[in-house]
């Protein structure tokens, strides 16, 4: 019961000792927002985003940054309304179109972040943030190849991107491609960035191969024997549906599917100056079931390559028909989920093209 008050005071001197730094001179309220949401505080950065926002009312940026805090923190009502004030203020604008879509796949409205996508997609159609978030819509409507597509298109701007592989490696088990989908988050999975959203995506499609001792070491650091068991027993319904060809969705996690530690797709962040996923940044919840799904914002740290600094963080991941089965990985900064989840993106934003 201490632990709470603890931690209170603990996020309490954070913000002082940011907002001193602020008043010193050492870095502005929007910069030290933007490093305190990247690495998963998302208290910090409201309250440093509502700083900036007060000394400059007229500044998109900052409602973007809060819009990206209350998701951050689950206040979906709130993120929409200061991203919906930043749209009104620059219509379209691939940014605020990203923020907006990691929002509302973090709160499980799919088809209303597609269409977000695509238009943020139609005025910078290469940009990684875009295309990862897409790529992890499409997987929660069980259009896989549409999202392996939209995941390569990222992958040519940069080969190596952690989140994009993730949610592709998943995204390919999911679609019956298992032995792809293991050689890629096996990988992954070795990597000192690596989570337990990235060895719970792995974890998953050993599950969806029928390989279930291969799943259970993966899970084995993560969680417990009951937890690993539930997520085996999960495997096998999914492994079913498989076999009969009926599609597994990932849509929004509470249905069935329980992410552990972090599990879960990753979501794009938001583009560097202002920040953006896993996003669609991960959606952070603690959990009993199932570990999987896309990998969140801030669940993979930044030597991962991805804009989100990550730590792994429990969340319950969504359910396969009813979530993300599996976990997707954030781009650039934010958003992922069961888990295509909400993720820890990398903050890099192709740029027009």
């Amino acid at each position: 019961m201490a632990r709470f008050p603890s931690a209170r005071l603990a996020a309490g001197a954070a913000v002082a000792s940011l907002v001193a730094a602020c008043a010193a001179g050492t870095g502005s309220p929007a910069r030290l927002a933007e490093r305190s949401a990247d690495a998963g505080d998302y208290q910090t950065a409201e309250t440093l985003y509502r700083q900036a926002f007060d000394q400059n009312p007229n500044s998109v940026e900052a409602l973007i940054g809060l819009g990206r805090s209350y998701a951050g923190m689950g206040q979906y009502t709130r993120a929409q309304q200061a991203l919906d004030e930043a749209n009104r203020r620059r219509p379209n604008d691939p940014a605020v179109m990203l923020e907006l879509a990691r929002t509302q796949l973090g709160s499980g409205q799919t088809e209303a972040a597609m269409a977000n996508l695509d238009a943020g997609l139609k005025r910078r159609p290469h940009d990684m943030g875009l295309l990862t978030a897409k790529g992890i819509a499409l997987d929660r409507m069980s259009r896989h190849a549409e999202a392996q597509a939209a995941y390569r298109e990222g992958l040519k701007q940069d080969p190596t991107d952690f989140a994009l592989l993730s949610n592709l490696g998943l995204s390919l088990g999911l679609s019956g491609q298992t032995g792809q989908g293991i050689s890629i988050l096996r990988d992954l999975a070795r990597d000192p960035g690596a989570t337990a959203n990235t060895r719970g995506n792995l974890a998953l499609v050993y599950g969806l191969a029928g390989r279930e001792s291969e799943a259970k070491a993966a899970l084995a650091g993560d969680l417990g024997a009951s937890q690993i068991q539930g997520n085996l027993v999960y495997y096998r319904e999914l492994r079913g549906l498989l076999l009969k060809g009926k599609p597994i969705t990932l849509d929004r996690p509470a249905d069935r599917v329980r992410r552990a530690s972090g599990a879960g797709q990753q979501l794009p962040a938001p583009p560097a100056p202002p920040t953006l996923p896993p996003v669609i940044a991960a959606l952070p919840e603690s959990s009993t079931l199932p570990v999987a799904g896309l990998e969140a914002p801030g669940s993979i740290p930044p030597t991962s390559g991805l804009g989100f600094a990550a730590k792994p963080e429990a969340a319950t991941g969504t359910a396969l028909a009813a979530g993300e089965t599996a976990g997707f990985t954030a781009a650039s900064g934010t958003l992922a989920t069961p888990a295509p989840a909400v993720i820890a993106p990398s903050t890099r934003s192709a740029g027009p093209q």
